[in-house]
């Protein structure tokens, strides 16, 4: 049993709790919903004679996200390491070892497959190369992954661990936000994958609200997004996250409610 500490976390004079230990079924789909959002699964070649693979969750070294990770690696395998990019700190977990991924990876993916078509794909070519490391037919496949006819489409039904996954997920997508006029909102959106967050917005009864669409300024790709400010909306959210959150967005929950005349009273959950 590994208990996150935020005993030294101090928000408006007040001792941020630990969030909750998770159990086994509980951690399992919300490490996948981490990797569906923040991770990717990498296949590479070493002079072209051999294959070498990668996992890498690459999120922003803010509170508690260094203490989720290393857990994690406990667990699962692998390590973390910490580092600087364009001036922002950044914390990583990297398995990079074939007995890892065997032992827990594979089993994790499999028993909890990832909800995300990027990561689907990703997926498919790495269990593929890993089990049958033939370089030939990576190097004529390899630009074939996310070409891969396999079912990315929809959900036809939310499995039975989407609740815990949501949770791991939120942590790489979901945002907390205060305005600056006093509204509260959360928010969450992905690349393409219109499917999954109607999904998403369906599992807190909140199939009024629509989806927003655009398109990336950069990559070009369609991104979908929905947000609610309703505090009918925002609760049910909470209620979800504040027992399942792990990371920086246990701890940007409990300012989001610490701040928020609405919540205020619910400060006691997050706080000693």
């Amino acid at each position: 049993t590994y208990l996150i500490q935020a005993s030294n976390i101090i928000i408006a004079d007040k001792i941020l709790k630990s969030p909750r230990i998770l159990s086994d079924t509980e951690l399992g789909p919300f490490v996948v919903g981490l990797i569906d959002g923040d991770g990717s699964l990498q296949v590479n070649h070493w002079r072209k004679k051999n294959l070498q693979y990668r996992l890498v969750v690459k999120l922003a070294d803010k509170p508690l996200n260094s203490d989720m990770l290393s857990h994690i690696a406990k667990v699962y395998g692998g390590y973390v390491r910490q580092g600087v990019e364009k001036e922002s700190r950044y914390v990583q977990w990297i398995i990079n070892d074939q007995n890892t991924f065997k032992q827990t990876i594979l089993p994790l993916l499999d028993n909890y497959p990832p909800l995300t078509s990027r990561m689907r794909l990703q997926y498919y070519f790495f269990k593929k190369f890993l089990q049958s490391p033939i370089v030939e037919h990576y190097f004529i496949e390899r630009g074939l992954k996310y070409r891969i006819e396999i079912n990315i489409t929809s959900i036809y039904e939310v499995p039975n661990y989407f609740k815990e996954w949501l949770a791991g997920f939120i942590e790489s997508e979901g945002s907390f936000s205060l305005r600056v006029q006093g509204n509260y909102s959360f928010s969450i959106g992905q690349n393409h994958d219109c499917y999954l967050i109607t999904a998403i917005r369906d599992y807190y009864g909140l199939s009024h609200l629509t989806i927003a669409s655009k398109t990336g300024k950069i990559s070009g790709y369609p991104f979908y997004e929905f947000s609610v400010g309703s505090a009918n909306g925002t609760g049910k959210v909470i209620d979800h996250c504040t027992s399942l959150l792990q990371g920086y967005k246990y701890y940007q929950l409990a300012v989001f409610v610490s701040k928020n005349k609405v919540f205020n009273n619910r400060s006691k959950e997050f706080f000693e």
